[in-house]
């Protein structure tokens, strides 16, 4: 009695064991990439429902760097740069870069989207306007939101030469207020952001979850229930002496047992054909081994290419009337989907 408990125990062990192998890493790095998106973008929703500094307090000083600060736009000068983006083949404009007069604050560089510009160029004209005396009233301005961010390269030179042009002051480390924007996203991108990265950590903790859940023993279970003619003391005899192709995959005589997502096992004799494939997942590839049964069901197990190699030479050392392929070094065929398949 106490040796059938010790086998029980090994199928039951190994298949937790491999469970653990598969979720854990994918779990923990799920998680750890919600976690890190939501710290990220959500350092900067806080200074966002905190509310905006005035522009102001901080510009000038060590705290400009990344601050969200509101800004009152009085008097704007000229446009010093623009910036393009190409999208299929079209050309637009994405940025542009004014320079703004404050009366305490002096030549404040300001990056706005192509949406503001018909705006910032309406205070232009009615600042010039109201500095030749056309206008008698000063311009109507414009009070906005948005990240200091620090100004250099191309952007430094052009704003140096604008400021020096008006006879201005400049400053050897400049900050540009972007307008509109948290960071370098919109405050309503932030928190979708934001949002995403919380489902994501939902998800590695429910993938994490899954390991409380006793899979390794219902697969067990389902499988005895489901083939009457295979008792206990048989399962464990042909798990003990199966051969491991890795961490999450055995042959053994009669039966073979892998995870795909959840432990499964599976009756040699119904196997139709086996394959090794190449198979696109979002960007990148994964690499399995494919069991097709009688029934036409097809369990992809994650391995590499050697190890298919091995489980698939085996298969054929033990069932040589197995449909599959004649050599493992012979020519591979990729159909559309990306499959590998030897034959």
């Amino acid at each position: 009695m106490g040796s059938d408990n010790t086998n029980r125990r090994t199928v039951e062990t190994e298949f937790k064991k491999a469970m653990v192998r598969v979720n854990v890493p994918v779990g923990l790095l799920v998680t750890a990439f919600g976690i890190g998106l939501m710290v990220l973008v959500g350092s900067y929703l806080i200074k966002y429902f905190r509310g905006a500094v005035p522009l102001r307090e901080v510009y000038g000083t060590e705290q400009a760097g990344d601050e969200y600060v509101s800004f009152d736009i009085n008097y704007v000068l000229d446009a010093f740069m623009e910036s393009y983006r190409t999208r299929s083949g079209v050309r637009t404009k994405s940025s542009i870069y004014y320079l703004v007069l404050d009366e305490e604050a002096g030549a404040v560089p300001v990056r706005i989207s192509g949406k503001m510009e018909a705006e910032m160029d309406r205070i232009m004209d009615e600042t010039w306007d109201y500095l030749k005396g056309v206008r008698s009233d000063p311009p109507q301005g414009l009070h906005v939101e948005g990240t200091l961010k620090k100004l250099k390269g191309d952007g430094k030179k052009y704003y140096d030469r604008a400021v020096r042009s008006f006879d201005l002051e400049t400053e050897t480390e400049s900050y540009y207020f972007w307008a509109g924007m948290l960071d370098n996203q919109t405050p309503s991108s932030a928190m979708g952001t934001t949002g995403l990265g919380a489902v994501i950590a939902l998800l590695g903790l429910f993938i994490l979850s899954s390991m409380l859940k006793k899979h390794h023993v219902a697969a067990v279970r389902t499988f005895l229930d489901s083939h009457k003619t295979i008792n206990r003391e048989r399962l464990d005899e042909d798990f003990r002496n199966a051969r491991k192709i890795s961490g999450t995959f055995w042959i053994g005589e009669d039966l073979t047992y892998g995870i795909v997502g959840k432990p499964v096992i599976l009756v040699n004799q119904e196997l139709k054909k086996v394959r090794f494939q190449v198979k696109k997942v979002g960007r990148g590839t994964s690499t399995e081994l494919v069991s097709v049964m009688a029934d036409g069901k097809e369990y992809e197990f994650t391995m590499n290419r050697k190890d298919a190699d091995e489980a698939i030479a085996l298969y054929h050392a033990k069932f040589p009337a197995l449909k599959m392929a004649s050599s493992l070094k012979g020519k591979l065929m990729v159909p559309e989907d990306g499959d590998t398949e030897s034959n």
